[in-house]
């Protein structure tokens, strides 16, 4: 089993149902997780719309490529394309911060809207 924590954002019109959605899709294929509250959070840029986010934590069968694959597939189902996020509109974003105990994206762990969830779900 590999162990991962992903980041859930958006910042669509209907972004609680998106973020509700995803969580529930992560779910079918994770075990053991942890999920945050949903939180709002500002955009980067100042610009774009707020964003909800959550993060999840939990243990996956899939080898990372596999799960990155899928991950991406989803936010593409979900209607994110290059196009809407050059416009601020991004239904739904999905990154793997933590594969394995390493920190993998290590400008978003920074980032307060990971921080937040992950300060309510980390094992001390």
């Amino acid at each position: 089993m590999n162990s991962i924590v992903i980041t859930i954002g958006s910042n669509s019109r209907d972004r609680q149902w998106q973020v509700e959605h995803a969580i529930e899709w992560l779910n079918k294929f994770l075990s053991s997780t942890r999920v945050s509250s949903i939180y709002n959070s500002e955009a980067d840029n100042h610009r774009d719309p707020d964003y909800l986010n959550a993060v999840l934590a939990g243990e996956c069968k899939l080898d990372f490529d596999a799960i990155h694959k899928k991950v991406k597939e989803y936010e593409s189902v979900c209607g994110r394309t290059p196009a809407s996020k050059l416009e601020g509109n991004v239904p739904m974003d999905l990154d793997i911060i933590i594969w394995n105990g390493e920190i993998i994206r290590p400008n978003d762990f920074k980032k307060e809207y990971f921080q937040t969830g992950w300060n309510e779900i980390k094992e001390e």
